[in-house]
């Protein structure tokens, strides 16, 4: 849900990262089973992808009974989001713009390349979850001014709140890089992935709709 270009302009940038990605690890000898990418992988993906997606939507419910948590869905970038923005939003540019290019790059290929090269076993996960806290630098400056009441939960300023997204974000990495291992590709992270940021995004959407309409009107 985090943005740093124009909203548009995202599932094309993430498009051209995927492809050029992709195209990386092909002239490095990659198949598609080395980036995650496997048909064979299929099943595994979907069961393991789906009960945890489930397990993430069942906590994002549950943290909108918690008034401290729900204030933190309360985001200033849905502010006037409509019905079109809102399906816009969580239906392509989230998916293609954010999701797909995350895991593809962070979870596929990179691991795979790291895989590749003589070091611990533990070094792709690492190495790569260190880089997708890193590429969140931006959204969590962001994320200070847009969403001051999840910034408060992790202190007041920008530096504690991009500290605390940069770790995050390597937390979330090793987990869903677990995913992929466990779901043997990259379908089951995607759909965790998926459920997280349109998830947030949707919650956001309905929290923010329900405080601004106007007082005496029926929710709609």
């Amino acid at each position: 849900m985090n943005t740093v270009l124009p909203p548009r302009a995202y599932p094309v940038g993430g498009l051209t990262i995927t492809l050029s990605a992709l195209w990386v690890a092909n002239r490095c000898g990659m198949s598609r089973d080395d980036v995650g990418l496997g048909t064979a992988a299929v099943p595994a993906g979907l069961r393991t992808g789906g009960v945890a997606a489930a397990v993430v939507s069942g906590a994002q419910l549950c943290a909108l009974a918690l008034p401290r948590l729900r204030d933190a869905y309360d985001d200033d970038r849905v502010a006037v989001a409509g019905i079109g923005e809102l399906l816009w939003t969580a239906a392509v540019r989230i998916p293609v713009g954010t999701v797909l290019t995350e895991e593809v790059v962070f979870r596929g290929v990179l691991p795979g390349l790291l895989a590749t090269m003589p070091g611990p076993r533990w070094r792709p996960a690492v190495v790569s979850a260190g880089l997708f806290g890193l590429w969140h630098v931006l959204p969590a400056l962001r994320l200070a001014g847009d969403n001051p009441a999840l910034a408060s939960l992790v202190g007041r300023g920008r530096l504690p709140t991009v500290v605390a997204g940069v770790s995050g974000t390597f937390l979330v990495g090793l987990a869903l890089h677990a995913l992929r291992v466990r779901g043997r590709g990259v379908l089951a992270p995607i759909l965790v992935h998926l459920a997280t940021n349109s998830g947030c995004y949707l919650i956001s959407w309905l929290v923010r709709r329900r405080r601004t309409r106007p007082e005496g009107l029926p929710p709609t």
